[in-house]
């Protein structure tokens, strides 16, 4: 008798239109295939109404589920939905497959199982070193744990394919105490990608990868393809592969947790989105996204644009949850008026909360007025809300704050009342709850929005900090000024006061404007920037630069450098600043201007080689291991994760890390290794070893201007 088969996937209702494009293109290249749904979460209403439509079963069986997630917290201090993926050895099929959600499915997935004859494991991607970071770190090698095949396999999991009796439950849950051992040389915010690598290669079975195989001869072998590459022209949702290996799937890893859709090739991505396979909702007169009547799940509109969301019909009326575990229900557990709110509850981050699509295209010099009132649940201590506006354009998405931080109870209703003017393209705008910290649940009720305009944008408007916001500009100043005030009191080896150290990965107008700021302040600042592009840096700053004193310029591809040309940021490097008190060393590589997401002509722009660029910072620290000897470092140039995970290692006990761009979902699995972080303003994120310490920093008054010694 042949073995039973079928694909899993993982999704909620906060993945939706992922999981919606997923299941319409599974759908069209596997319309036979068995298919079912592990739950990511509870909060599944949504996806469930797609089962008829899309041919698909639910593994609902709480014991399994309880015990992944008894793993994941075993492993990351909480559940995580991810460890769910688990149950796919528990479940009904003896052979499968399975497919994160944020793929879209090209192409039969029937040639996989032939290859299970042969293999206990199978991945999309492997055995590349490159890759290898997003699952061990370089420690891995020194503990005599693995093999180098085995390291080295280092298996992308968003795609397995595997046999039932391969990775029991039972197994793993008697192996965690070896996994936990490891944990310091597993990559960091990776989730149960490490965990999973190290349980496949040490099982006793074989494991390979499509990729390995593809490289090794299999001809026209169906491989996974990044989201992140130009896929070329879309025809009918149809790629063509130059090399002879069609896509089985495109993976967006990495965008799915903040983005409603794909920042690159999303075309390919809305053809499925917004396509129905035979018999879906959408066939059938219904919403493709909820499945639901348009009427039965909307909030309701008194005017162009207007929104009125009160849940006295018991459905949450368009609000789902934004990301992560979060549940987003309909309580009758307390109303601000009538019987019934919005509940969101389950959080595992601060930034989970609920979410609403705002209904009416964006335009720009539109203005928005939002009011609804929010309350803790019962038993709860105040914690601070706030409203965000997620604002998704051609280049990526943004976030904006609507209501700042406002102190909410559980034993009454507070009002959160604020205004949006859209100043800039949007695609999409969708507005949200979250909170400052903590992940205390809450309810909302009685949500108005009333639209007008356009209101007059603000035009010609340009940063005196380029590329990152006034508003963002004017918080990474008073981080930098808190940080000095910090610093006073200690001594560098001269026996005075030392400079506040300031490193930054991608130099621009900020080089020149915040010493400058710190200047005026009376501040001594030791500032070191680091420049991938040199056509860039040559084209931007060498007029400014030469026009203030306490600067050098190193070029690190054999030109000498010009000006001061000792290594920057040790303790034991002499002081040399202008006349200001401020020094700026610059260090610029010559790499070109590598634009990785801007088509077909940056295709190898992943591939370069930016390792000393990354690294640099450790050998002018001069001890790999040490604190680093920075007060505040800013990243905002390329590489921006492995940055991020650079500067972990600098973290001194007041070390602040500011991220621009912080809202790109990409980065996101660097952010969780931090001790402590949060996002702030329009694009920021700060992190550090303390939250108490990063609040002080970014929202303390800032220190009035002292006197340059």
């Amino acid at each position: 008798m042949a073995p039973q088969r079928g694909v899993y996937f993982l999704a909620n209702d906060g993945f939706l239109d992922y999981a919606t494009a997923f299941l319409n293109s599974f759908r069209r290249f596997n319309p036979d295939l068995p298919l079912c749904l592990i739950p990511f979460a509870d909060d599944t209403g949504a996806l469930r109404a797609l089962q008829s439509s899309h041919g698909f079963s639910v593994l609902d069986d709480r014991e399994v589920l309880h015990a992944c997630d008894t793993v994941g917290a075993a492993i990351r201090g909480t559940p995580r939905g991810h460890f769910r993926k688990l149950a796919m050895w528990e479940g009904p099929f003896e052979e499968f497959a399975y497919f994160d959600s944020d793929t879209v499915v090209l192409h039969s997935a029937d040639f996989v199982f032939d290859l299970l004859a042969d293999y206990g494991f199978l991945t999309a991607h492997g055995n590349d070193p490159t890759t290898r970071r997003f699952v061990w770190n370089d420690s891995i090698e020194t503990t005599g744990r693995l093999t180098e095949e085995q390291f080295g396999f280092a298996g992308a999991t968003g795609f397995v394919a595997s046999r039932k009796e391969c990775l029991p439950l039972a197994d793993v849950v008697r192996r965690l105490p070896e996994v936990r051992d490891l944990l310091p040389h597993m990559c960091p915010g990776l989730n149960d990608q490490p965990m999973l690598n190290y349980l496949m290669v040490t099982s006793g079975y074989r494991y390979a990868s499509l990729s390995a195989l593809a490289d090794a001869g299999a001809e026209g072998l169906a491989v996974e393809w990044w989201g992140g590459d130009p896929v070329g022209a879309v025809e009918d949702g149809r790629v063509v592969s130059p090399d002879g290996h069609p896509p089985l799937f495109v993976h967006w890893s990495g965008t799915l947790k903040q983005a409603a859709a794909p920042l690159v090739n999303r075309a390919l991505w809305e053809t499925y989105r917004a396509g129905a396979a035979p018999g879906s909702p959408a066939a059938a007169g219904t919403d493709a996204v909820t499945g639901a009547a348009a009427d039965n799940a909307s909030p309701t509109g008194s005017g162009a644009g207007a929104v009125t969301c009160t849940f006295e019909d018991g459905t949450t009326q368009g609000w789902s949850c934004r990301v992560g575990s979060a549940r987003v229900t309909v309580s009758d557990a307390c109303a601000h008026s009538g019987t019934h709110s919005l509940l969101c509850s389950s959080r595992t981050e601060p930034w989970e909360g609920p979410r609403l699509a705002l209904p009416a295209p964006p335009t720009p010099g539109a203005a928005y007025a939002f009011r609804l009132w929010a309350r803790l649940a019962p038993g709860e201590a105040p914690a601070d809300l706030k409203l965000t506006m997620e604002r998704h354009h051609t280049g990526g998405t943004c976030y904006d704050t609507v209501v700042p931080d406002t102190r909410v109870a559980a034993d009454h209703w507070t009002e959160l009342g604020g205004t949006y003017t859209l100043t800039h393209e949007a695609t999409r705008l969708v507005v949200y709850a979250e909170s400052l910290h903590g992940t205390v649940p809450f309810h909302l009720d009685d949500f108005t929005m009333t639209v007008s305009g356009p209101a007059p944008a603000s035009a010609g408007h340009t940063s005196p900090y380029g590329l990152t916001s006034e508003t963002d500009g004017e918080l990474i100043g008073t981080v930098l000024l808190n940080a000095a005030a910090y610093r006073d009191g200690q001594r560098d080896g001269g026996g005075g006061k030392r400079p506040l150290r300031v490193l930054e990965w991608g130099s621009g107008r900020s080089t020149l404007a915040f010493p400058q700021l710190l200047a005026d302040a009376g501040v001594p600042c030791h500032w070191t920037s680091l420049e991938h592009h040199r056509g860039h840096l040559d084209t931007e700053l060498p007029p400014l630069l030469a026009a203030r004193p306490g600067v050098s310029v190193r070029y690190m591809d054999g030109e000498p450098a010009t000006g001061h040309d000792e290594a920057a940021g040790t303790d034991g490097v002499p002081y040399t600043p202008g006349t200001d008190g401020v020094r700026i060393d610059v260090v610029c590589w010559d790499r070109g201007p590598l634009h990785p997401h801007f088509g077909v002509s940056h295709y190898a722009d992943r591939a370069a080689d930016l390792d000393d660029y990354v690294a640099y910072p450790m050998t002018a620290a001069g001890a790999a291991e040490a604190p680093g000897p920075y007060d505040v470092i800013l990243i905002n140039g390329r590489k921006r994760r492995r940055c991020l995970l650079t500067a972990l290692r600098l973290l001194g006990e007041r070390t602040a890390v500011l991220l621009h761009d912080a809202g790109r979902p990409y980065y996101h699995c660097a952010l969780e290794a931090y001790p402590a972080g949060r996002f702030l303003g329009d694009a920021l994120w700060i992190g550090g070893k303390d939250q108490d310490l990063l609040t002080d920093l970014a929202f303390s008054p800032a220190p009035t201007p002292r006197s340059c010694p």
